[in-house]
């Protein structure tokens, strides 16, 4: 989760990642995870950016999957976020993490990466135009973008009720048992904590601070960047129609 420096003084995003790991708990959250991986269309020997990475569970998610072996550089503006990320992803030899600003210039030469993803960030950040700028800049020509965010109407109670129904289909009693158990206890836990952080993201939101694009910023966003040819860009809901996700391919140079 990678946010502005405006929001550096308070250091929510600090606080955030010592609770933000339990929507990893989530089946939904889960399912978005497979969702971007599966749109990265991920071959062996690339290198992706993860913009604004915030705790690693990207990375997590894709290094318990049979994948590509591909490098990853992880950027996000928290200290925190990067620490706890570090920490979670210790061993792995493909992932480099450093400290950046998606507002500011990033710290990369133009057409460095094959794929760049980014969930759940844009919706923090002040000017969308200007980090797709960045974003494209540093995609190589036909690269493929993949980025999330919540939808304005974003609510956690239609997830867990979303989490809740996918358990009834879990296999066997006792892992229906065990998924059911480990959810109580970090609802009940470290959940209970990002419950009332994300009331107060949308505190920010509602005062201006934060806004989530809607399908309509979607298409303008990617029309402005990408352009409107067949194929270029496809937006699509996601995580308990709480999301979007929108994939795009950067056009070949001529």
């Amino acid at each position: 989760m990678h946010v502005s420096s405006q929001e550096a003084p308070d250091r929510f995003w600090d606080v955030y990642s010592r609770y933000y790991d339990s929507i990893y708990a989530l089946m939904p959250y889960r399912k978005l995870l497979w969702d971007t991986y599966q749109a990265l269309e991920l071959e062996p020997g690339m290198r992706i950016l993860d913009a604004g990475c915030g705790t690693g569970n990207l990375e997590v998610f894709i290094a318990e999957k049979d994948s590509p072996a591909v490098e990853f550089d992880a950027i996000d503006f928290s200290p925190a976020m990067l620490a706890r990320a570090s920490r979670k992803c210790e061993g792995m030899r493909n992932v480099q993490f450093q400290r950046a600003d998606l507002t500011s210039t990033l710290p990369f030469p133009d057409a460095t990466f094959d794929r760049i993803v980014s969930v759940n960030v844009l919706y923090a950040l002040p000017d969308w135009d200007h980090t797709m700028r960045e974003l494209l800049r540093v995609l190589k020509p036909n690269g493929r973008l993949v980025l999330t965010s919540p939808t304005p109407e974003f609510r956690i109670g239609p997830l867990i009720a979303d989490h809740f129904r996918r358990v009834r289909n879990v296999w066997g009693a006792g892992r229906k048992a065990g998924v059911v158990a480990n959810t109580l206890l970090t609802l009940s836990t470290s959940g209970f904590g990002s419950i009332v952080l994300n009331q107060i993201i949308n505190r920010r939101e509602g005062d201006g601070q934060y806004r989530s694009p809607d399908l309509a910023d979607w298409d303008g966003l990617l029309e402005r960047h990408i352009g409107s040819a067949p194929g270029g860009f496809d937006i699509v809901p996601a995580l308990a129609n709480q999301n979007f996700l929108a994939t795009a391919m950067k056009a070949r140079m001529t």
